[in-house]
């Protein structure tokens, strides 16, 4: 009976000076990004405001990509009624570029939400358009501490290694699911907002999903899938199936005008470049390719194929040859006034690299 006591009180002993996981994992984390965080704009002066506009912004957009467009929607909006009293054309046309347009417009109307009824939790934020329970868990947190956990990628990225975490997750669903309760169980309730902030710093730039930098991860000592070796492994995704297709544009570049076309994306008309449509495609005799690109669009992916018609045909040189074509929705646009036209976001990046291309080519005297 003495030896069953005093192993009882040896194994009391050993677990009272266990280190608390949760509590380490806590303290360590926050630590580490007091003296490593970003210096990034929403986090200087922080506001509910600035915290709603960089949230919207970060959705499926990188950070690096977030920074311009941040600074100059603070300047041209620089808070809730500014925004809500604008126009949707005028919110649409400082979002250009930056892909996913129906946020620019669920943005303006949660602006006059909150000038007219202001959300003032987690719940109430859950009721604005465009805002999801990510999204609203993170402004909520950070805005006003309230202690829900925010899951994103990076955060079921950082938890699936600690928890080394390698069944197959079925859907980005299936791991939130997964991920939430041990979010919520770490959380910090008294720090909500910083903890939510560090979690995702962390599987932003250490955690990160193809060359993690496990040598300086604040949780390195409590990640299972470090001391197992499966870093690499987890999380796992079931693989989706991806459709290809091809599209052909047309480069038309006259008198320093291009020629564009609408097109629907979502619920908003962006310009583009002209589709190149076989019945289009039958008014030109030679045609030229200058520049391939891709892009995938929900489980697509589309290869874009830019011609431009033969330099030697003189009939193509005047906006008039268009005319008699079937282009009856395009306009011509000059390159001056490209900056203010709404363009999709990949159209954007894809005409500055082409008028690069030309230019370079141009002082090397290539240009056929």
């Amino acid at each position: 009976m003495g030896k069953i006591l005093a192993k009882t009180r040896k194994h009391f002993t050993l677990k009272q000076k266990m280190p608390d996981f949760e509590s380490n994992f806590r303290k360590k984390l926050l630590r580490w990004f007091r003296q490593n965080a970003r210096d990034l704009p929403w986090r200087r002066n922080s506001s509910l405001y600035k915290t709603v506009v960089s949230e919207f912004m970060l959705q499926q957009t990188q950070v690096k990509t977030v920074l311009p467009y941040f600074e100059r929607w603070m300047t041209i909006f620089p808070n809730f009624e500014v925004l809500a009293s604008a126009s949707v054309e005028a919110v649409v046309r400082q979002w250009s570029g930056l892909g996913y347009y129906a946020r620019a417009r669920h943005l303006h109307k949660t602006a006059q939400r909150f000038v007219q009824n202001p959300p003032r939790s987690y719940r109430d934020l859950l009721t604005c358009p465009g805002v999801g329970s990510y999204t609203a868990a993170a402004i909520a947190s950070i805005a006003w501490n309230e202690p829900i956990a925010a899951v994103d990628g990076n955060v079921v990225r950082v938890l699936a290694r600690v928890f080394n975490y390698s069944a197959i997750f079925t859907s980005k669903a299936d791991a939130i699911a997964w991920t939430t309760p041990h979010a919520q169980k770490l959380l910090d309730k008294e720090q909500a907002g910083t903890f939510n902030e560090a979690m995702m710093e962390l599987g932003a730039v250490v955690c990160t999903s193809t060359t993690p930098d496990c040598e300086h991860c604040p949780s390195q000592t409590f990640c299972k899938a470090f001391r197992e070796h499966t870093v690499e492994v987890c999380p796992r995704f079931q693989p989706t199936p991806h459709f290809k297709k091809t599209v052909n544009r047309l480069w038309a570049l006259r008198d320093e005008k291009l020629l564009l076309e609408p097109s629907l994306i979502g619920n908003k008309q962006l310009w583009e470049l002209p589709e190149l449509t076989e019945e289009r495609k039958a008014q030109f005799r030679d045609l030229k390719e200058i520049f391939r690109a891709k892009r995938t669009v929900t489980n697509t992916i589309y290869t874009e194929v830019f011609y431009q018609p033969h330099s030697s045909m003189n009939e193509n040189r005047s906006e008039a040859f268009f005319e008699t074509l079937p282009f009856e929705n395009c306009r011509w646009f000059s390159l001056q006034q490209l900056h203010t036209v709404a363009l999709s976001g990949p159209h954007r990046r894809w005409i500055q690299q082409i008028l690069r291309d030309e230019q370079q080519m141009a002082e090397a005297g290539t240009v056929p």
